[in-house]
């Protein structure tokens, strides 16, 4: 697949001059460069992912990636953004055979469909993902999904799902976004106090969040009927990350710790000191369902705060 995108066709017919190009990225999986006076970004066609955004007088990038990431075709890459779709988590097909964790498309191609300059210099990019042959041996219903990504002061992403098949069907989705940190051990998640949330590490019991969320051991939370902005509080890169959402009821809040990152083969084992998953989701009991010529949507803001 990777050889049939035509880089330069993609520059010629979606390039814009001084800001933003394609390119072949790690593993010769297309890229988009995006340079303008607000921010910088990185997007992979393939997974439609995030993989950097930084502000112009921002030392540290938002987004992690591990050094250790796959770039490869039917992978997925460990960091920046990952778009968990139609299922979050492990799913069985109607055999119980298993099927890919997090859904299909985030390894899989999507395409560009459109960019622009909006009025305040920001830079929007459309990339879409319609149902295949392919996609239909792992989940039978026909969709469309859109993915727009604005780059600004602030990074945007907004997930629109629409049924264009007859039937409808159950979904559940995920930003699975991995924030880069000066050290997790000191990092404090503001806005989840007093919420109720599945402990995933230990058989999904139901918990009270007392105060700051902070990591001090492996961390698998569904956090439940979250319904404030969150702050992410960093100090070893003297920063705060404001997350905004719409379209979401849950969070979940995710670091495999030592252990973790020492079996996860994609991440290096003081990896987990580097990162955190804040990520914005309909998952558990937030299962949506999309009727037929009808269209969900899930939007995301982070900004400095």
């Amino acid at each position: 697949m990777v050889n049939k995108i035509n880089i330069q066709q993609l520059n010629a017919d979606f390039g814009i001059s001084n800001q933003l190009v394609f390119t072949k990225g790690k593993g010769g999986l297309p890229f988009i460069e995006v340079t303008n006076k607000k921010a910088s970004a990185l997007i992979s066609i393939y997974a439609g992912q995030v993989l950097s955004f930084k502000p112009v007088n921002e030392a540290e990038d938002f987004m992690f990636i591990s050094d250790n990431a796959y770039f490869q075709e039917g992978r997925a890459i460990k960091g920046g953004i990952p778009i968990c779709w139609p299922w979050f988590g492990s799913a069985l097909d109607t055999k119980n055979n298993k099927l890919p964790d997090h859904g299909f498309v985030r390894n899989n191609y999507w395409s560009v469909s459109a960019v622009d300059i909006l009025d305040n210099g920001d830079t929007k990019i459309k990339l879409e993902f319609v149902d295949s042959a392919k996609t239909r041996k792992l989940w039978r219903y026909e969709f469309y999904l859109a993915l727009e990504i604005i780059v600004g002061d602030s990074l945007t992403l907004e997930l629109l799902t629409q049924n264009t098949g007859d039937k409808s069907f159950f979904i559940t989705e995920a930003l699975h976004t991995y924030f880069n940190v000066g050290d997790a051990t000191q990092v404090q998640v503001l806005g989840l106090e007093k919420t109720e949330y599945l402990d995933k590490t230990e058989d999904f019991i139901k918990v009270c969040q007392i105060g700051a969320l902070t990591i001090s051991e492996e961390t698998d939370h569904i956090h439940l009927g979250v319904k404030q902005d969150l702050t992410i509080n960093d100090p070893a890169f003297n920063r705060n990350i404001k997350i905004t959402s719409s379209g979401n009821k849950n969070v979940v809040v995710w670091n495999p710790w030592v252990k973790g990152s020492a079996e996860i083969t994609d991440l290096e084992s003081d990896d987990y000191r580097h990162f955190i998953c804040v990520e914005i989701a309909n998952v558990a009991s937030d299962i949506v369902e999309i009727l037929p010529d009808s269209e969900y949507r899930i939007v995301t803001n982070y900004s400095l705060a």
